[in-house]
């Protein structure tokens, strides 16, 4: 039983971070642009891919966080919704 479940907890891990991190680089490919001096464009891509990344990997506790105020705005991170 444990076993199964924690194949279950990881695959909606890695499907998570899938969804998120095709997200981003979506949004960084076709979205609106970053907003951001071209002297920061490197930081901030690498930021938005990291917590797509990490926010996928640790979707409980980024969930419980970010997710209650806009659960679908969590899971297409960074689009705003």
């Amino acid at each position: 039983m444990r076993a199964t479940s924690l194949r279950v907890f990881v695959g909606i891990a890695v499907g998570l971070t899938a969804l998120r991190l095709l997200s981003t680089i979506a949004f960084l490919l076709f979205g609106p642009g970053l907003g951001v001096a071209p002297q920061h464009v490197t930081t901030q891509v690498f930021f938005l891919l990291s917590k797509a990344f990490l926010g996928g990997l640790f979707w409980p506790v980024s969930l419980a966080i970010e997710g209650f105020v806009s659960p679908l705005a969590w899971l297409f991170y960074p689009w705003p919704l």
